[in-house]
């Protein structure tokens, strides 16, 4: 059977498909968790989500996925940066599969997601004042960083970044929208032979309205991530 990776964006809703897809590769299947991470202690032990703690993350993780492609694991799930050069050496017979979701949606869930789970008393306590921190651009340029390489903090070109998340959804076999979750698990399943359940994972509190008076402010912080989430919604392979 194909190999898969699957790419979890945050608050895309992958946590459901790749547990579906672990499930279906049970005696071959890792999931690159945060929780099985090990993390740098904080220099302020209040601050949760340094830029250096996310570049030492994803580093760890980045090689915790070679080691489970070198080992020739079937199904691989998490948050993970999409890499071509893995994708040229070792993953080739792997199916690269990703869920995405509005940008500005996306963005209110992400720090609504973070207030409930990892309250910091350094965010800001309203979503209006967390726009004007440098944690907003973080949060709100998640498909530049996953797949176009941008560092955490922004310091490199956006422009070249933002192409460079166009060719790298461009050459996954699977992009789905998670305003339209059932498409998505019907195509999985063409892709991924046999039995793959519907299942509900980390299910969150009915959303709340995003405030019209923050909505063109939102929409500014995620620029990057609306152009890259249109052009992908453009791809024959979109579902």
């Amino acid at each position: 059977m194909q190999g898969i990776l699957y790419f979890h964006v945050p608050k895309c809703g992958g946590s459901s498909f790749g547990a579906a897809l672990r499930l279906r590769f049970l005696f071959s299947q890792a999931s690159v968790s945060p929780r099985k991470m090990a993390r740098p202690r904080p220099e302020n032990p209040n601050r949760t989500n340094t830029s250096a703690q996310i570049s030492a993350c994803y580093e760890a993780r980045h090689l915790r996925l070679t080691q489970l492609l070198m080992q020739g694991t079937r199904c691989i799930t998490g948050h993970m940066r999409y890499c071509p050069n893995l994708h040229d050496r070792l993953a080739v017979d792997y199916a690269h599969v990703t869920l995405l979701r509005d940008p500005v949606t996306r963005f209110v869930s992400h720090y609504r997601y973070l207030q409930r789970h990892h309250p910091d008393p350094n965010r800001a306590k309203t979503l209006d004042a967390f726009l004007d921190s440098p944690d907003a651009t973080r949060i709100g340029s998640q498909f530049l960083f996953h797949f176009g390489g941008a560092a955490s903090d922004q310091d490199q070109d956006q422009d070249q970044a933002i192409t460079r998340a166009k060719l790298a959804l461009s050459r996954f076999d699977l992009v789905g929208d998670l305003g339209n979750p059932a498409r998505f698990l019907t195509a999985l399943r063409q892709l991924v032979p046999g039995p793959l359940l519907h299942l509900h994972r980390n299910r969150a509190p009915p959303a709340q309205p995003i405030p019209e008076a923050l909505q063109a402010r939102i929409e500014q912080i995620c620029a990057a991530d609306i152009t890259i989430y249109r052009a992908a919604l453009a791809l024959p392979q979109v579902a």
